[in-house]
């Protein structure tokens, strides 16, 4: 199967009150605030048809409008990024595209490949998969043991099985296994989120707090494509100086 001429949505959610890093959004790195920084990256992808960003905070909003990011508002009661996508999905104008690219708001140098990877997947499978997304084999001791760092299970055919903050899978015979690492860029059918927003949280997805597992608990099917791409997300206040550090190296 193979879909060609296909529209995409490119969607950053950005959360104002986040628990951990509260207005991160709008934080200057190296005097540019994060979501102009993950607008003008994830922009640079040449498979998106349009992209916008999606925020519950006048603040993000008003800063967007300012500098001609393309901008709606949501509600605040939006319980994941995704939850923030399917919202914007029911909005008039934006319930035609064929596949939509959750890009995180968090992620400033994200890299553009990632999303054009996930685009070449869905042209390969299409609406065979509800969702999409990307892994890496990480190799760092303190990455693996990392609960902030979402491990992958995947079947024979790169199907997601599991995700956990635990590092998976364990060994019991010793042999050390390659542990996958969730790239946070994801691909989304129509069809998906209006099936995921329809639900509350589901229980493997309230343990682990990772909101593709809702997908699963629900049944439906997650195309997993292994990348090579980077990604270093802000979640601390300390991870504006990782981010910078990385940007003054380059």
């Amino acid at each position: 199967m193979q879909v060609k001429n296909i529209k995409v949505l490119g969607v950053i959610p950005a959360r104002y009150k986040s628990s951990r890093f509260p207005g991160k959004p709008l934080v200057e790195i190296n005097g540019i605030p994060m979501i102009k920084r993950t607008y003008l990256q994830a922009n640079k992808s040449n498979k998106l048809t349009d992209l916008i960003v999606a925020t519950d905070d006048d603040r993000i909003l008003n800063y967007c409008q300012s500098e001609n990011i393309p901008v709606v508002l949501t509600s605040d009661t939006c319980l994941t990024g995704t939850d923030r996508v399917a919202e914007v999905v029911k909005a008039p104008g934006y319930d035609d595209y064929d596949v939509y690219i959750n890009i995180q708001g968090d992620e400033p140098i994200i890299d553009p490949e990632a999303i054009s990877q996930l685009i070449i997947e869905y042209e390969k499978y299409g609406n065979q998969y509800s969702a999409y997304n990307l892994y890496k084999v990480i190799h760092d001791q303190s990455e693996i043991s990392s609960d902030a760092i979402i491990k992958v299970i995947v079947n024979e055919k790169n199907d997601l099985m599991y995700m956990s903050r635990l590092p998976i899978p364990y060994s019991k015979n010793g042999i050390h296994p390659d542990y996958k690492q969730q790239i946070p860029v994801y691909a989304y059918t129509l069809e998906a989120l209006e099936i995921f927003s329809s639900h509350e949280k589901t229980l493997n997805e309230i343990h682990e707090e990772v909101e593709l597992l809702r997908f699963i608990d629900l049944g439906l099917k997650i195309k997993m494509c292994e990348t090579r791409v980077n990604s270093i997300s802000v979640d601390y206040p300390d991870d504006v100086l990782k981010i910078e550090r990385f940007l003054n190296n380059v």
